[in-house]
């Protein structure tokens, strides 16, 4: 997932989120019998959230949008509910935090720092208005600012939680997204090469170690590709892959593309069992991939990694016997 779409997820998060609270907010405010001049900065909120909600699938002007959405809630909605709510004894400094917490996860580069600045700005603005002059503010009984506080500090709570809790998830999918594209191959679903050196790098070689290691590497292959072209070579190399699948389970062994039509396994278990998976793959591909060549087949090599002092050298010594198996396949035809 790109960056831009979890921005986009994030931003259509907040327009949502705004509509609800403006809503929840005016029937509070009904409902608790406050004056109405409390409701004009969560019409103008609704306003903006709606009409910009109107333009987020349109790719060419949603950007331009999205950045003026939060000008108008800085310069206009924020100022707004600070003069008509009872200034500095209502929420201002919970909706700058929200605010500030969903521009830093929206925007990027200048616009970021910008509306971070903007935000700033208007506040201290807002802070010394009151400050200078009073009058300007609009002042309530401390019933009427405690029910306000009561009905505006949870929304404000919940809201921060439904945008951080996104972010959090958006984040973490991302990471899964990188560590698959890190790690496995993208033809095949199997482990790509970088994440099996990492595990023969981990391994432990000892006296006793039932870890067993095999090369794999398919014969004639390059004739398939330029008999029926790429797309069926890949055809062939995903069927591989999948009955590699079916016979190892990837939570257990490091069944890898090694690269090209080259394949990998760590098998830990007994080295009989082992070989008995390895014909039955070798079998069955046999009879899949004979319909495009009938000279294809998969070439083995297979060792214990208890014969060698490390990993690297039981990977040198299966390389080479792999090929030593292939030229004594092909000086047999």
């Amino acid at each position: 997932m790109k960056q831009v779409d979890i921005r986009l997820r994030l931003y259509k998060t907040v327009l949502f989120a705004g509509i609800a609270l403006s809503i929840i907010s005016v029937i509070g405010n009904f409902t608790a019998a406050f004056p109405f001049d409390l409701n004009y900065k969560w019409m103008i909120l609704f306003t903006i959230c709606s009409i910009a909600l109107h333009y987020t699938d349109n790719e060419r002007v949603s950007p331009h949008i999205m950045f003026c959405v939060f000008l108008s809630i800085i310069f206009i909605f924020l100022p707004v509910g600070f003069f008509a709510s009872g200034g500095s004894q209502n929420n201002a400094s919970g909706y700058a935090i929200a605010f500030l917490i969903t521009i830093t996860f929206i925007f990027v580069g200048k616009k970021r720092l910008f509306l971070v600045g903007a935000l700033t700005f208007v506040f201290m603005g807002m802070q010394i208005t009151e400050f200078f002059h009073p009058d300007l503010v609009s002042i309530y009984s401390r019933e009427t600012q405690f029910i306000d506080h009561m009905i505006q500090v949870p929304l404000l709570i919940i809201i921060s939680f439904v945008v951080l809790s996104l972010f959090a998830k958006e984040y973490e999918h991302m990471n899964q997204r990188l560590n698959q594209y890190a790690n496995l191959d993208e033809l095949t679903g199997l482990y790509n090469r970088r994440a099996f050196n990492r595990a023969m790098e981990d391994i432990s070689v000892t006296a006793e170690s039932q870890s067993h290691l095999v090369m794999l590497d398919l014969d004639d292959f390059k004739m398939i590709n330029d008999l029926y072209g790429h797309h069926t070579g890949d055809a062939v190399l995903i069927k591989l892959s999948d009955l590699l699948q079916k016979e190892f389970d990837l939570n257990q062994h490091m069944v890898s593309r090694w690269g090209g039509d080259e394949f990998a396994i760590i098998y830990h278990g007994e080295r009989d069992e082992f070989s008995k998976k390895l014909k039955n793959v070798q079998s069955t591909f046999k009879d899949y991939v004979k319909k495009y060549n009938e000279t294809t087949d998969v070439t083995h090599s297979l060792i214990s990694l208890r014969d060698y002092n490390s990993g690297t050298e039981g990977l040198v010594a299966v390389d080479h016997m792999l090929y030593a198996e292939k030229r004594k396949k092909s000086n047999s035809r």
